[in-house]
């Protein structure tokens, strides 16, 4: 539905004479307030007068409709309700059923357009959520009346994001049980050459303590100028959840950006065993790599266990040690580590922690091929997702979070950052 030019020309020409006979602002600043309230207006009326154009019927459905507890519920007159809209609140009359058999009221038109307990519209909705998906919730309420002059209240927000986010996780939840691929991969019209799957931790004050938040990403490579592939198509998870659930949470991101059809799937992660657990369960045959920087922090606390802190001898070996690492692979590292000598406990402790450390991950450290294949090897898109999905939104000073209303509001974050505004409409229009 759009304004055709000879409507909208029409328009402005009785906006016009009407201004000339109301509008006296003192400046530019007080004209554009007083355009803001007339636009306002102007969007109400056209709202509660439109509404008859949508279903002029408002609901009825004949005399009689099915009740979900298999009765009929009856034909009892047309409510009034006021509607939460973007432009203000609006009356409607809808028709009313009820069932006498469970006692239980019907309001088809409520229903058909996306209208919960709440009486927002479903753009209503998703305009807050979307505003608090990326503010706090003062500064998005405070936003939205000063941009739009669409007034609510933080609770009413925080009931809407409940809403929204509930949906979302809702919908997630159906997907990770069906777990087909087949049902959740759409038809992908181009098959991804190289999609990377990588996952992090990140923490957040979440019911009284701070609790780890998963962080998943995935992405496709493409190559740079420099022949190493860069992220593109980045699609986000976050969730306080073990690690099994957020497997399956993840693997449908996974599916829907392509992983079925991807020429090669690369696994990236910090090294801890429940992320290679998680890749060899969902993606097997995948190229697993252990971020090269964390690798490189565990030399580093080494030279410093060893050493001792602040040693120039124990740098010089770290910086040596990184380089080669990066050069050949974990083999020069493990071999220097066999000619340790340690005279502590402490050293002993270190030495043979690292052994453990590269001699498991060997495999996953051979950067040179990696590098020459143009694979990526450090994991900066997820640890910048655990700042910019978790960070950024759930740790800002002073934030304590429920549960419930962590997840949600990770729902739509994750939602909007995967360009997945649409979903968070949609979503909206059935919460």
């Amino acid at each position: 539905m759009s304004i055709s030019q000879q409507s909208r020309a029409d328009l402005q020409s009785r906006i016009r004479e009407w201004v000339d006979q109301q509008a006296s602002a003192g400046d530019v600043t007080e004209l554009e307030e007083f355009a803001l309230e007339v636009s306002q207006c102007v969007g109400q009326a056209v709202v509660e007068h439109g509404l008859s154009r949508v279903d002029p019927t408002m609901g009825y459905r004949k005399s009689s409709i099915p009740c979900d507890c298999g009765r009929k519920a009856r034909f009892v007159n047309y409510r009034e309700r006021t509607l939460g809209t973007i432009y203000g609140p609006v009356v409607v009359k809808r028709a009313y059923y009820h069932c006498k058999h469970c006692r239980r009221g019907h309001v088809p038109w409520d229903r058909d357009q996306g209208i919960s307990t709440l009486m927002w519209s479903p753009m209503a909705k998703c305009l807050v959520a979307e505003t608090i998906g990326r503010l706090t919730y003062g500064e998005g309420v405070s936003l939205l009346k000063r941009l739009l002059g669409f007034c609510i209240e933080e609770s009413g927000s925080e009931r809407v994001m409940d809403e929204v986010g509930g949906r979302l996780r809702g919908e997630d939840a159906e997907l990770m049980q069906s777990y087909d691929v087949e049902q959740i991969s759409p038809l992908v019209q181009d098959a991804p050459q190289r999609l990377y799957v990588s996952m992090d931790g990140a923490s957040a004050h979440i019911d009284g303590a701070f609790h780890e938040v998963k962080t998943g990403v995935v992405y496709e490579g493409l190559t740079g100028t420099d022949g190493i592939d860069k992220a593109r198509n980045m699609r986000y998870v976050a969730a306080q959840e073990p690690a099994e659930k957020f497997g399956h949470r993840l693997y449908v991101a996974a599916a829907q950006s392509g992983v079925a059809q991807a020429s090669t799937v690369v696994v990236i992660g910090d090294g801890a065993e429940w992320i290679w657990n998680l890749s060899a369960h969902h993606y097997p045959g995948a190229i697993e790599i252990v971020d090269y920087w964390h690798a490189c922090e565990h030399i580093h606390a080494l030279a410093k266990d060893y050493y001792g802190e602040g040693d120039l001898n124990g740098k010089r070996w770290a910086n040596d040690h990184c380089r080669w690492l990066k050069q050949r692979g974990p083999g020069t590292l493990l071999r220097a580590l066999k000619r340790m000598q340690p005279k502590t406990d402490a050293q002993r402790e270190a030495v043979a922690r690292e052994t453990r450390y590269f001699t498991n991950n060997h495999q996953r450290m051979q950067y040179a091929r990696y590098r020459a294949a143009g694979l990526m090897i450090g994991s900066g898109p997820v640890e910048a997702g655990c700042k910019t999905v978790v960070g950024a939104r759930l740790k800002r000073s002073g934030m304590r979070w429920s549960g419930r209303g962590a997840d949600a509001v990770l729902a739509v974050r994750c939602a909007l950052l995967s360009g997945e505004q649409n979903r968070v409409l949609r979503v909206a229009k059935a919460a």
